[in-house]
């Protein structure tokens, strides 16, 4: 197993926790592993090129903020066709400063990011400026749009990132303006709507899912890779999941459709990337939720039958029993994949 200086970080951590495996499986000693461990240590060049990754992402971040401290500083002082030739100027000078890198550097792909960014910070200028009545789902929609361009032309996944972030706030502030309720959070907690809207927010994370899936199957070059699109994703589906059974639970009747139907989409979660696309984290935060509804339903059954403190004392071990029968199922998960693999 040669391991070179240039090797990507990514690859690195893949051997490290290869090979600290497979001396936990009993199929490398202590001398077999002690060389290809050595040679995954990072040197010099890895820590200048972490260094310099770390550097340009932090950079393009100071930069984006600066450019909105400015424009709300300034305020009041600036004429509309100032800002938005200023705004125009600096989206301008970024994207040409990344035509003019070759394709695939990373500094023109912060370039591109910073680009990103500012295209939003425009949009809110406009919409400060003219005060139209549109509410903020709409700048987020339209940001989401705007970004896609950008993303197409960095081919980079966290470009991508941005636009899934940016689109699931957009969903959030719009249910939260169909339904009348004032907040985004307001929505998630009022029990007049969340089932209806929780299905919905579902629904649609559901949908983005499949279609990462398939974009990264078949797109891989526009950056519709790696894992943490999905994982994303699979995050704000557990979220939606979870929610929505223990509404179910909590509220003043038992919605047993509501139930059922977050129990499957966390077992289907839980088939796809264990079956399919595996991925340990998302497994994880699969199990995590599935224990919080458990113990959830566990509660509701115990204290609606008016039960003493043995009560809280059954679901502490039911919990710890859940997670133990968890984290084991994970490992074997985990070393089956490896086996394969």
């Amino acid at each position: 197993m040669q391991v070179t200086p240039t090797v990507a970080n990514g690859e690195r951590r893949a051997i490290r926790r290869a090979l600290a495996d497979w001396r936990a499986l009993g199929r490398l000693g202590a001398a077999g592993v002690a060389g290809p461990w050595a040679r995954t240590e990072p040197v010099a060049a890895d820590w200048r090129r972490w260094l310099d990754q770390a550097l340009m992402a932090l950079g393009t971040a100071l930069l984006c903020a600066g450019v909105i401290v400015f424009f709300a500083f300034n305020w009041q002082d600036l004429h509309k066709f100032s800002k938005f030739a200023l705004l125009a100027a600096a989206i301008s000078l970024l994207a040409g400063f990344a035509w003019l890198r070759p394709g695939g550097d990373k500094a023109g792909r912060a370039a591109l990011g910073g680009a990103q960014v500012l295209a939003g910070v425009l949009l809110a200028v406009i919409g400060q400026t003219y005060q139209t009545g549109a509410d903020a789902w709409q700048l987020f929609a339209l940001w989401a749009l705007l970004a896609m361009p950008w993303a197409l032309a960095a081919r980079a996944a966290p470009h991508w990132w941005l636009v899934i972030v940016v689109g699931n706030l957009a969903l959030l502030r719009y249910f939260s303006i169909r339904f009348g309720v004032d907040g985004i959070f307001a929505l998630l907690f009022d029990a007049r709507f969340v089932r209806t809207a929780t299905l919905w927010l579902l629904g649609a994370v559901l949908v983005q899912m499949a279609l990462w899936h398939l974009l990264c199957a078949r797109a891989p070059a526009l950056g519709f890779q790696g894992q943490t699109g999905a994982r994303m994703l699979a995050a704000l589906a557990c979220m939606h999941a979870g929610w929505l059974g223990l509404s179910s639970l909590l509220g003043s009747s038992f919605d047993g459709a509501s139930f059922v139907l977050a129990v499957v989409v966390l077992a289907a979660l839980i088939w796809w990337y264990r079956q399919r696309a595996f991925d340990i984290v998302v497994l994880s935060l699969a199990c995590l939720t599935g224990i919080a509804l458990a113990v959830a339903a566990l509660g509701k059954v115990l204290f609606e039958g008016k039960s003493d403190f043995g009560a809280f004392l059954l679901l502490g071990l039911v919990t710890i029993g859940l997670a133990a029968g968890a984290a084991a199922w994970l490992m074997r998960a985990y070393r089956s994949q490896l086996e394969q693999a």
